[in-house]
C-alpha cells in the first residue's frame, strides 16, 4: 500500500497537517511520502505562488483578505473554468507521470490547489486512483466547487453547510476535525512540564504565539501584556521563524515575567505548561490549542480564512477575543482570573475537540484502499472461474 499526500507551501498549516497524517500512516507501517503539488509544474512557480502568499500574508493582510474575499465572492460558473484551476491544472502532466510511476494507491490532498491538480488528472487521463481532501480551515474554501474528491474531510460538523453551498455532495463530507501531530493529543502534568522548561511552579503562565511565521502585532501586544500583568504571571512569547521579532523582544529581556523564544518543536510542552493562549486563528494552531483544552484568546491579524476560524471559534464559544491591543490583553487577564469562564471553555472544547483526526482520516483512506483490493482480488477469480468451468 502506497499512498501520496500532496501539501503546499502557502504557510506551515497545510505541511503540519500533511505530516500529522503521515506519522498515522507510519504508525501503522504503511508507506507514504509528502510531496509539494505546485512542483509538478516548477519549482520556479511554486516558489512564486508560495513566496507571493507569504509575502502578502506578512506585509499586506489586508490586501491578502481583500484578494480572499474576491474570490470567495465570485465561484466558477458551472460549466467554466477559473483563473485559478487553469493555472494549477498545468502540473497535471507530470503529477500523472508521478502516480504512474510509483503506483500510489491514494492521494490526499491538505490544499485546495492540490485537489484541482488531481481533478485535473483523473478526468484527463481517466485514472481511477482514489483522491481525497483534507481541510485545513474552519470554513470551506474558494475553488472547492470545481473538485472532485471520494471524499472531504472537514474541521467540523457544523461546517457541513457551507460545503453544500458550495455544491459538495453531501455524502461525501466527513467531519473528522483538522489532523494535528500524535503529541497534542497526549499531555503531562502542569508541574512535569514547567520542571522540563525550567518555568516557575507558583506563576500563571500566558502563552503568546502568532503562528510560525510569527506575525501580527506581536510585539505591541506583549507590551502591552507586560504592562497588565499581575505579579504572579509571566508571559512566554513565540516568534517562530521570525528572527527580527526576536530581536525586538531581547529589548526587554530584563524583564523577570517575560520569556522570548523562537522556532520551537515543543510547542506541546510549553501549551501543556500554560493557563492561557493568545494566538492568530490559524487552522492548525487553533485545533492544537483546543485539543489542549486551553482556554484562547484569539488576534484578528490575517482576513481571508483566519476570519472564518475566527468567527467560527467566537460563535461557538470556543474562544475570546477584541478589536484593540488593551481589549486583547484585558481578555487574557481575565481569562487567568475567571475560573468559571475557563471551565466553560473548557467543556464545549472536550465535546468538539476529542477525536484523533489523523487517525480517522488514515483508517478511512486504508479500509477504501483495502476494500478495492478485495474487490479486484474477487473479481479475478471471478474471471478464472469462468475460464475453468
Amino acid at each position: 500500500m502506497k499512498i501520496l499526500i500532496l501539501s503546499c507551501n502557502t504557510g506551515g498549516g497545510h505541511n503540519s497537517a500533511a505530516a500529522a497524517v503521515k506519522e498515522y500512516f507510519d504508525s501503522r507501517n504503511i508507506f507514504s511520502e509528502i510531496q509539494d503539488a505546485l512542483a509538478f509544474d516548477s519549482r520556479l512557480k511554486s516558489d512564486i505562488i508560495s513566496k507571493g502568499h507569504i509575502l502578502l500574508y506578512k506585509k499586506a493582510p489586508g490586501l491578502f483578505g481583500a484578494g480572499y474575499k474576491f474570490v470567495e465572492n465570485h465561484p466558477s460558473k458551472p460549466g467554466t473554468e477559473s483563473l485559478t484551476y487553469a493555472i494549477m491544472k498545468r502540473g497535471t502532466e507530470r503529477l500523472y507521470g508521478y502516480l504512474s510511476e510509483n503506483q500510489f494507491d491514494a492521494v490526499l490532498c491538505t490544499h485546495v490547489f492540490a485537489c484541482m491538480m488531481m481533478t485535473e488528472v483523473k478526468k484527463c487521463y481517466n485514472l481511477s486512483i482514489r483522491s481525497y481532501f483534507i481541510a485545513t480551515d474552519y470554513a470551506s474554501y474558494p475553488g472547492i466547487e470545481e473538485v472532485k474528491a471520494d471524499a472531504f474531510f472537514i474541521a467540523h460538523k457544523y461546517l457541513i453547510p457551507d460545503y453544500l453551498n458550495y455544491g459538495v455532495n453531501e455524502n461525501l463530507l466527513i467531519p473528522t476535525g483538522i489532523p494535528i501531530k500524535r503529541a497534542f493529543h497526549k499531555s503531562i502534568s502542569k508541574e512535569k512540564a514547567r520542571d522540563f522548561l525550567g518555568l516557575p511552579k507558583d506563576k500563571r503562565v500566558i502563552l503568546l504565539m502568532c503562528g510560525s511565521m510569527g506575525c501580527g502585532p506581536v510585539y505591541k501586544l506583549g507590551k502591552e501584556l507586560l504592562k497588565k500583568l499581575p505579579a504572579d504571571a509571566k508571559l512566554i512569547v513565540v516568534c517562530g521563524s521570525n528572527e527580527k521579532l526576536v530581536n525586538k523582544f531581547e529589548k526587554l529581556s530584563s524583564d523577570p515575567n517575560l520569556r522570548v523564544i523562537g522556532f520551537t518543536n515543543k510547542m506541546n510542552v510549553y501549551m501543556d505548561a500554560c493557563d492561557v493562549v493568545m494566538t492568530k486563528p490559524g487552522g492548525l494552531s487553533s485545533t492544537e490549542s483546543a485539543t489542549k483544552l486551553l482556554p484562547m484568546v484569539l488576534l484578528n491579524v490575517v482576513a481571508g480564512c483566519e476570519t472564518r476560524n475566527l468567527d467560527f471559534f467566537l460563535n461557538n464559544e470556543f474562544a475570546v477575543s477584541a478589536d484593540t491591543l488593551e481589549g486583547l490583553a484585558d481578555e487574557a487577564i481575565s481569562l487567568l482570573t475567571n475560573e468559571e469562564k475557563t471551565e466553560k471553555i473548557k467543556a464545549l472544547l472536550r465535546e468538539s475537540f476529542s477525536t484523533y483526526a489523523a487517525g480517522m482520516i488514515g483508517d478511512h483512506v486504508i479500509a477504501d484502499i483495502e476494500n478495492d483490493m478485495k474487490a479486484e482480488t474477487d473479481l479475478v477469480q471471478e474471471e478464472a472461474d469462468l475460464i475453468f468451468e
